[in-house]
C-alpha cells in the first residue's frame, strides 16, 4: 500500500511538470508579444485620417460654440473622437516615416466619413455620391458661410410648386436624354389620343341605393295544420288504432281533452244511420203470423 501511494505521489508530481517544460520551448516570450501587439496597433491607428478626425471634432464643437446642446449620443461621439485622435497622432508620432500619407483632395471634403449635425445628403450617411461634385465644392464656398452651423432637426418641406417645377424640369433632360421611344407611350387608359386635345367630361353618375320593405303575409290556418306537437299527433293516431288500443281510461281522458268530440259525433250519426236502415228493412220485411185452424 505504501509503494501504490509513492508512485502515484511521483506520477503527479510528473504531470505537474509538463507545463514548465513545454515553456522551455522556442516560442516568443511574453515581452516580444506585447510588442508585436502594440506595433500591429500602431500601425491600424496610422492607417486613421487624423484630419477627418479632427474636421469632425470641430463640426460637434462648433455646435456648443454657437450655443446649441449636443445630445448623449453626440456627447459619446465626441469623447470617442477626441480618444481616437489622441491614439492616432500618438501612433503617427511612434511609427515615424514609416506611417501612410493622406492626400488634401476636393474627396476629403465630401467623403462619407464625415459627420454634421443633420442627417440626409452630406451628413455623414452612406449613400449614393454626386455625379456633379463640382456644385458642392468647399472652395468656392465663402468662409463666414461655412461657420454658420446646419440645424439638427428636420428642414422645413419644399413647397409643392418648386417640386413640380423641379419634376418637370428633369423629366424633360430624361426624355431629351432618352430619345423618341414608341415603349414610352402608355397604353390602356393613359393612352394618348390623337385630335382630342380637350375632350368632353363625362357625367359622373351617383351611385343610389334603394332599400325596400315589403310586409310579411302569414297563412295561419296553413302552418296550424302543418304544424302538429308529436304527442297530440300519437294521441290521434292511438285513437285510429295505430300503435295500439285505447283503454277506457284513457278515453275518458282523451274525451275531456278534446279529442273524443269528433268520434262521438261520428258514432251518433252512425247510429242513427243504422236505425233508419233498420226501419226500412222492417217495413219492407213479410211478417208471418201462424194461424190456429178453426176447424181443429
Amino acid at each position: 500500500m505504501l509503494t501504490y501511494l509513492k508512485s502515484c505521489r511521483k506520477r503527479s508530481l510528473l504531470i505537474r511538470r509538463k507545463p514548465k517544460e513545454r515553456l522551455k520551448k522556442p516560442k516568443l516570450s511574453r515581452k516580444a508579444r506585447k510588442a508585436e501587439a502594440a506595433s500591429r496597433r500602431n500601425e491600424k491607428l496610422a492607417r486613421r485620417n487624423p484630419d477627418r478626425l479632427q474636421k469632425q471634432l470641430d463640426e460637434l464643437k462648433a455646435i456648443t460654440t454657437s450655443g446649441g446642446t449636443l445630445t448623449s449620443h453626440e456627447k459619446t461621439v465626441l469623447e470617442g473622437l477626441e480618444r481616437d485622435l489622441k491614439a492616432v497622432k500618438k501612433a503617427r508620432e511612434t511609427l515615424g516615416d514609416a506611417a501612410p500619407k493622406f492626400g488634401h483632395g476636393h474627396r476629403d471634403s465630401g467623403d462619407r466619413g464625415g459627420f454634421s449635425g443633420r442627417g440626409g445628403r452630406g451628413g455623414g450617411v452612406l449613400g449614393k455620391r454626386r455625379r456633379d461634385e463640382s456644385e458642392s465644392d468647399e472652395e468656392d464656398v465663402p468662409e463666414d458661410v461655412k461657420n454658420i452651423p446646419m440645424p439638427r432637426d428636420t428642414p422645413p418641406p419644399i413647397p409643392k410648386e418648386i417640386l413640380d417645377k423641379w419634376y418637370s424640369k428633369r423629366r424633360e433632360r430624361m426624355a431629351r436624354e432618352r430619345g423618341t421611344n414608341a415603349n414610352s407611350t402608355p397604353l390602356g387608359e393613359n393612352e394618348r389620343k390623337i385630335g382630342q386635345d380637350n375632350p368632353k367630361p363625362v357625367p359622373i353618375v351617383e351611385a343610389k341605393t334603394v332599400y325596400e320593405a315589403k310586409p310579411i303575409v302569414r297563412d295561419l290556418r296553413k302552418e296550424a295544420v302543418a304544424f302538429v306537437p308529436a304527442a297530440v299527433r300519437a294521441k290521434i293516431d292511438k285513437l285510429k288504432g295505430v300503435g295500439g288500443l285505447v283503454e277506457p281510461e284513457e278515453a275518458d281522458i282523451l274525451e275531456r281533452a278534446g279529442y273524443m268530440g269528433k268520434r262521438v259525433e261520428e258514432k251518433h250519426s252512425d247510429s242513427a244511420g243504422d236505425g233508419n236502415n233498420s226501419l226500412h228493412q222492417s217495413s219492407r220485411a213479410v211478417v208471418m203470423e201462424e194461424v190456429e185452424d178453426e176447424d181443429g
